[in-house]
C-alpha cells in the first residue's frame, strides 16, 4: 500500500467537511446503481468506516435518505437493506450522464427564453429549481435563460410537470450592434451564473486530486483495493459536488483557460486508473437481499468514453497534470 498515496487520501478525509447522506448517494449512484440498486446496511457501514464514520452516523445518513424519498428500505430478519426508489432513479441517471458522460458539445450561438409570467407562485418556484437542474438562470422576474439547451431535455421536463402549455419558449440569438457586446455578455453571465465560484471550485478539486494523478501515472506504484475505492468514491464525490452546481456554459462563453476541462479530464483518467481495483473492494464487502452484487449493466461500461482493463492510455494523459 502507498504511504504516500494514503497519506493524502486520509488528508482529504480529515481536512475537508464530508456529508454522511451526500456520501452515500455518491456510493450509490457511483457503485450500486448499476448493480440492482439495493444494498444492505450493513455494508453501507463497512464502507463508510473507510471515511471516518460510524454505526450511528451511517443509520442517521441513511434515515434522512429515506425520509426525503432517496432511499427505500426492507428488512429481511434482523438485516436492513436500502434501495434506490423509482422516484429517485431519474435524479440517479440525470446526475450519471452529467457526471460520467457529458461532452462539453458546441454552441449554436442560440438562447432559449422560457417566459414563466402565466404561472402561480408555487408552481414558478418549483419549475424555476427544475430549470436550474437543466443549468437555465433566472435573468428577470418571469424569464428564465440558456444558451443552447437540450431541448429534447426540456421538452420532457414540460410535458412530464404538465407546464408545456402554461410557459412560452422562445428561441433568440446574440446581436452584435455595438463593438462592447462581447462584455456586457460577459457581465450578463457573471450576475446570473456562479462564474467565479465554479472557477474557483474546480481550481481547488485540481488541486486537491492532482498529486493523486501524478502517483497513480508512476509505473511502479501499486494501489490496493481499499485505496481505490476511497479514491475513487472521494473522486466521484467532489467531482459531482461541482458539476450538480455548474450549467455546463458553452466554452465560447467563457475564459480561455475555463479550468472545468482540465478537472473532466483528470477526472475521467484518475478513474479509468482505479475503476477496476475499486470495483474488488466494493465486491467484496456489498451484498444486497439476495446475496451478493450483481454483475454491473452495460451503462456502467459506458462511463467516460468506455472503461477497459487496458490502462496504458491513461498513464500517459496523467503525465499532463
Amino acid at each position: 500500500m502507498s504511504a504516500k498515496l494514503q497519506q493524502i487520501i486520509d488528508s482529504i478525509i480529515q481536512n475537508e467537511t464530508l456529508s454522511g447522506t451526500s456520501l452515500i448517494s455518491t456510493i450509490f449512484g457511483d457503485s450500486v446503481l448499476h448493480r440492482g440498486g439495493n444494498i444492505s446496511l450493513a455494508s453501507l457501514i463497512q464502507l463508510l468506516e473507510l471515511f471516518d464514520f460510524n454505526d450511528r452516523a451511517v443509520r442517521t445518513s441513511v434515515f434522512r435518505l429515506v425520509k426525503n424519498d432517496w432511499l427505500d428500505s426492507d428488512k429481511i430478519g434482523r438485516t436492513s437493506f436500502y434501495r434506490i426508489t423509482d422516484a429517485s432513479r431519474s435524479k440517479y441517471l440525470q446526475a450519471e450522464q452529467r457526471i460520467y458522460n457529458d461532452q462539453m458539445k458546441e454552441w449554436d450561438h442560440s438562447w432559449d427564453l422560457i417566459l414563466m409570467s402565466s404561472l402561480d407562485t408555487d408552481n414558478k418556484a418549483f419549475l424555476k429549481k427544475e430549470l436550474e437542474w437543466l443549468g437555465f438562470a433566472n435573468i428577470s422576474t418571469n424569464l428564465m435563460a440558456y444558451p443552447g439547451s437540450n431541448r429534447l431535455q426540456l421538452q420532457k421536463l414540460l410535458v412530464d410537470l404538465n407546464m408545456s402549455e402554461q410557459v412560452v419558449v422562445f428561441k433568440a440569438e446574440t446581436l452584435q450592434l455595438f463593438n462592447n457586446s462581447t462584455d456586457t455578455i460577459s457581465r450578463m453571465l457573471e450576475t446570473n451564473w456562479p462564474i467565479d465560484e465554479l472557477r474557483q471550485r474546480y481550481l481547488q478539486f485540481l488541486d486537491m486530486f492532482r498529486e493523486i494523478g501524478a502517483i497513480l501515472m508512476q509505473e511502479d506504484e501499486r494501489i490496493e483495493p481499499v485505496q481505490a475505492f476511497q479514491i475513487r468514491t472521494l473522486l466521484i464525490h467532489y467531482y459531482r459536488r461541482i458539476l450538480l452546481k455548474d450549467p455546463a456554459l458553452p466554452l465560447e462563453l467563457l475564459s480561455a483557460d475555463w479550468p472545468a476541462v482540465k478537472a473532466r479530464t483528470l477526472s475521467m483518467n484518475i478513474y479509468k486508473k482505479v475503476f477496476e481495483a475499486a470495483d474488488d473492494y466494493f465486491l467484496s464487502v456489498a451484498a444486497t437481499s439476495e446475496g451478493p452484487m450483481p454483475n454491473a449493466t452495460a451503462h456502467f461500461w459506458r462511463r467516460f468514453g468506455g472503461l477497459s482493463q487496458n490502462n496504458e492510455r491513461v498513464s500517459d494523459a496523467l503525465l499532463q497534470y
